[in-house]
């Protein structure tokens, strides 16, 4: 599998100029399959701390979290095998395990060298080939297991501001691709599962951008109208 160098001078623009359908295809997957979030994969900014463009900045690196869901052990068992694996099949070139202080390249395997801060998230990077790719993961994968189906509208649980779990992290990741922001313009969402004062606000703002009744509780009628956004 070949590997892009990003950061070889090349400028941000057409035709990668949004974010990829390869990596918006994986998060989906690991998503549905282990819970992990969106942290975000296009955005026209130079590397942290240097001036060669981030390969965000060609929508060709996502950042996927784990903060509370999956747990640490499902990451190193489940995900980061999954990801350097299946590699070449979703032609993933980088895969940076930040917690344990270390990153995988293709052609070259694990470098125990500090991608960045230590956090918990995941960083991966496509190349230039299979960019555009966006076929479902399990079309690409033979055997790939399926993710659980996700439940039907009348099994997701009434919503409101105190409680926590699942449903409150599927809520919330629906309400930060929205990207409401708060008076000072940084985004009111953080996607961990705790259904807090920031998440009330932003669910109170869908409820009056969708003319739904404005009561900060996601129930039937506004988990719909969250499923279609």
């Amino acid at each position: 599998m070949s590997y892009t160098n990003w950061h070889d001078g090349r400028k941000p623009g057409s035709p990668y100029n949004k974010p990829s359908p390869n990596l918006r295809a994986i998060l989906a997957y690991c998503h549905a399959r282990w819970g992990l979030t969106d942290l975000g994969c296009y955005g026209v900014r130079p590397i942290r701390g240097g001036t060669r463009w981030s390969a965000h900045a060609f929508g060709a690196a996502q950042d996927m979290s784990y903060r509370g869901s999956p747990s640490r052990e499902v990451i190193e068992t489940e995900v980061i095998p999954f990801l350097v694996e299946n590699a070449e099949a979703l032609s993933i070139q980088r895969v940076h395990d930040y917690w344990s202080q270390r990153y995988w390249q293709v052609g070259r395997g694990w470098i125990n060298r500090p991608p960045g801060g230590k956090n918990d998230h995941l960083h991966i990077e496509t190349n230039s080939d299979g960019w555009n790719d966006g076929r479902p993961v399990e079309e690409r994968i033979s055997g790939a297991p399926k993710p659980a189906p996700k439940p039907a509208l009348q099994e997701r649980p009434t919503l409101r501001i105190g409680d926590n779990g699942a449903a409150v992290q599927e809520m919330q990741t629906i309400l930060r691709k929205l990207k409401y922001k708060n008076s000072t313009g940084k985004r009111l969402i953080v996607v961990d599962g705790s259904f807090g004062a920031a998440t009330d606000k932003a669910l109170r703002k869908f409820q009056q951008n969708r003319r739904l009744e404005i009561d900060g509780i996601c129930g039937r009628k506004t988990w719909g109208a969250l499923l279609e956004a």
